[in-house]
């Protein structure tokens, strides 16, 4: 410790004598050192921070899924659909493997006598929800026994957040009645912070859940989501294993209910991370490969210093000092600084959080990324990166210092030696890294940056100009549950009057109602059956001639199609004719008809739905052009279109396509609204622009970031380069002076030292470039519209990167042009 305190005082004193060099290395580390902390930060709070369960590796979430012998694939959960209930009791039964089975609906909720009414998510539980997660409250209770008897539902449970925004944290809630549509509550209890992180929208409060014996029994009634915890020694694919035996059971049993249908687990952490998970360590990858562009630019600084201090070394060695001993000197300077760009680093990071999460919009729904902040965990990871940073710069200088020779030392006074050619090559080689590393980083971000451009001049199948879109939430004590298939007249006659009501409207051209909106929600899978066709022996027949297939449905209103701009171009649209209690209608979009229907017309076949004989069948009466659900990058999905009059969804969307600017509709649609029902509640308001830029969150994030970093990277590459061809200069004032004593011209000195910058240049391209194709897969999945190796954009970057390369290296290549010849002589 006293040595090291006597390294620290001489390391302070030091660098406070060279306050330029000093600033240049920190700021450059803590560009480095923050951009690492901000994207950790926010990493930690997204993904590596413990799920507020117990235990919740064991926990898993189960689907229905379809075709049959699904299986989890890490980052993917397509094809799998919510569960019936009847399937959620037939596994809850039937299976060994856990030792908890639970499950949860959504629906909406107007809360009204704690402030303005608004509308609040909520999930209704089955019995053993909470304990099967493994949390308990933060006050009072959650539910018994006693609370699922049959009746109204009184009994609610609070999140931590309703309970501070609209209860202002009142310890005494616990017993207290609220208003949640229409009727009182009483509270049960409240659930501490952060429970719990969905993929969606995260529920204010907890109602339990209530099915009537027709309900419990339905296999046509796609409702649940599905929790289990595996019991201890279970492991996950054994009960994946058991639940396909049941699936095959139920398959036996119910045939038409379970054609081709199956079941399939998830990990409750996939689930929630695997959109995520990908795209946050890939920036944290990206910012890594930051930062040791950043210890290489220190690294060159500090063994140019180095170099400059053999005398000092010399005389240090000369003196006593063992190799160990200036080794640490060297290495506690170079602490020293990482230290200090270390905590500018934090600093950064705190200020640039916030701005990060901005850049991704409301619709993102990233579980817990509002939480992110610099805690301790940061701070632990930043100390570990800038020590690791102090280490990784400063032991190539330290090493060169502990080898002093006096010998070498007055040879390079006049000429460059062994030691100066050994600092020279590292020098070298460090450019060399810095310029392929840049290459890697800046490919990846063109090719991100060109599929997003390329997304975004895409067509998504309908217009979005002038077109606003509001999100109602219809209350149910007034309009009835919504009930799949099941008839509501008083929902229909609502549907009805809003786009009547809407249509009126002075400006507004089109006007329609949508249960989920395009760009924003993805397929709603169920199963089409097509009439007249025979039964195939296995899941799939001819191309063409299917006899089922899975589709997503949508209910609209007749004004869907002209409001969001979709070409009817077969057959008709919805019309009055098409109301409530006439023969059932649908519409399917030209993927569709070529998918299932080959070169047959459609139109006039008959439909049915999710292949069972409960759903009433539909007529074909019209093809319309694609369009695409849930973001342009997605490949166009099958679609069946049916009528609200005869399928009354449970609200969704209303959109609105105007005359003028559609922003500036928005007050007056809302004022419609309240005069069909002043109890509508409006919870989003978006125009399709917006909606379609907000589809695309993720390339832009990526492309973004990527992109910014990627820029940080070529201007700290190009900034290396001038120091290390700066240095060069110096050091070879006296050579260069020489050769042009001896005749050498200036454009030749200039050649010289350009063409030896541009040659490490060339070379840190070709590594780069071969990094760059051989990381490709890592953003491949992301391209849309590029190849991941694409010539063009590997072609600008190198261009972009030699440029930078020639710019850095040109200045210093100026200064040797003025070498003095005579000062080089004298000074031999």
């Amino acid at each position: 410790m006293p040595t090291f305190r006597q390294d620290l005082r001489y390391a302070l004193r030091w660098l406070a004598k060279k306050p330029g060099f000093s600033a240049i290395i920190i700021i450059t580390l803590a560009l480095g050192i923050g951009a690492n902390a901000a994207i950790f930060s926010i990493v930690s709070a997204v993904i590596l921070k413990p799920l507020p369960f117990r235990d919740a590796g064991r926990l898993v979430h189960i689907w229905e899924s379809h075709p049959k012998g699904g299986r989890y694939r890490w980052g993917s959960d397509q094809g799998f659909i919510i569960v019936r209930p009847a399937t959620y009791y037939d596994w809850k039964n039937q299976s060994q493997s856990f030792e908890g089975m639970t499950a949860y609906s959504w629906r909406s909720v107007l809360i009204t006598g704690a402030g303005p009414a608004q509308s609040l998510h909520a999930h209704e539980v089955d019995r053993g929800f909470f304990e099967t997660l493994g949390v308990q409250p933060e006050l009072g209770r959650t539910f018994q026994a006693d609370d699922y008897t049959a009746g109204p539902n009184r009994i609610v449970v609070l999140s931590h957040s309703l309970w501070a925004s609209q209860f202002g944290e009142d310890p005494r809630i616990v017993g207290k009645s609220i208003l949640l549509d229409n009727a009182a509550h009483t509270v049960a209890g409240v659930m501490p912070e952060g429970f719990y992180p969905t993929r969606w929208e995260t529920p204010k409060l907890w109602l339990p859940l209530s099915l009537g014996p027709a309900d419990q029994q339905s296999r046509v009634l796609w409702r649940l989501f599905t929790f289990a915890r595996l019991k201890p020694g279970v492991s996950f694919d054994r009960a994946q294993q058991e639940m396909d035996l049941i699936s095959e059971h139920l398959s036996a049993a119910y045939p038409k209910s379970y054609d081709n249908m199956g079941a399939v687990l998830t990990p409750v952490t996939g689930f929630l991370f695997s959109q995520y998970e990908r795209l946050f360590y890939i920036l944290l990858g990206a910012v890594a490969l930051v930062l040791l562009i950043a210890c290489a630019n220190v690294a060159n600084l500090l063994l140019a210093q180095a170099t400059q201090r053999d005398r000092e070394f010399c005389l240090r060695a000369a003196l006593g000092a063992s190799r160990g001993r200036l080794i640490s000197q060297v290495l506690t300077e170079g602490l020293v600084l990482s230290g200090a760009g270390g905590a500018l680093g934090i600093a950064l990071a705190i200020v640039s959080i916030r701005p990060l999460i901005l850049l991704l919009p409301a619709s993102s729904r990233v579980p817990r990324i509002a939480s992110a902040h610099v805690d301790w965990t940061v701070l632990v990871f930043t100390l570990g990166v800038a020590m690791l940073a102090g280490l990784l710069f400063g032991l190539i200088p330290a090493f060169r210092a502990s080898r002093p020779n006096l010998n070498d030392a007055l040879k390079e006074g006049g000429r460059s030696g062994s030691a100066g050619r050994a600092a020279k090559r590292i020098g070298d080689l460090l450019v060399i890294a810095e310029m392929a590393v840049s290459v890697v980083l800046l490919v990846a971000a063109g090719l991100l940056i060109r599929s997003f451009l390329t997304l975004m001049r895409s067509d998504p199948g309908l217009n979005p100009e002038r077109v606003l879109a509001l999100n109602i939430e219809v209350p149910a004590h007034r309009y009835g549950k919504y009930q799949t298939g099941g008839a509501n007249p008083t929902r229909v006659r609502l549907y009805d009057a809003i786009e009547h009501r809407l249509r009126d409207l002075p400006g507004v051209r089109a006007a329609a109602l949508t249960a989920s909106l395009p760009l924003r929600h993805g397929p709603n899978p169920w199963g089409m059956r097509i009439e007249g066709r025979p039964e195939p022996t296995q899941y799939g027949s001819a191309a063409g001639q299917k006899s089922h297939g899975t589709v997503s449905v949508q209910r609209v209103t007749p004004g869907y199609f002209d409001t969001f701009g979709i070409r009817i171009t077969r057959g008709r649209g919805f019309d009055a004719r098409d109301a409530a209690g006439a023969p059932g209608v649908a519409l399917i979009n030209e993927t569709n008809a070529r998918r299932y229907f080959g070169n047959e017309d459609p139109v006039g076949k008959t439909i049915t739905l999710d292949m069972t004989s409960y759903f009433p069948r539909a007529m074909v009466i019209g093809v319309v052009a694609d369009s695409r659900l849930n973001g342009v990058e997605h490949e166009v999905y099958p679609q069946v279109f049916l009528p609200m009059a005869q399928w009354p969804g449970p609200g969704g969307w209303v959109a609105v396509r105007t005359a003028v600017a559609p922003a500036s509709m928005a007050p007056a649609v809302q004022q419609a609204l309240r005069d069909v029902d002043r109890d509508l509640a409006v919870t989003q308001v978006s125009t399709m622009q917006e909606v379609l830029g907000e589809s695309l969150w993720r390339q832009r994030l990526t492309a973004v970031l990527l992109g910014g970093f990627a820029a940080l990277a070529a201007l700290l590459a190009g900034a290396g380069i001038y120091a290390v061809f700066s240095y060069m200069v110096t050091g070879r004032a006296k050579e260069l002076g020489v050769r042009m004593a001896l005749g050498a011209s200036r454009g030749s000195i200039l050649g010289l030292v350009m063409g030896s910058a541009l040659r490490l240049a060339a070379i840190g391209l070709a590594i780069g470039i071969a990094g760059a194709v051989a990381s490709a897969r890592l953003v491949s999945s992301w391209l849309y519209g590029v190849q991941a190796t694409d010539p063009a954009t590997i072609a600008e970057v190198s261009i972009l990167l030699f440029a930078i390369a020639a710019v850095a290296c040109y200045v210093p290549a100026r200064r040797a042009m003025r070498v003095d010849p005579v000062t080089a002589l004298r000074d031999l």
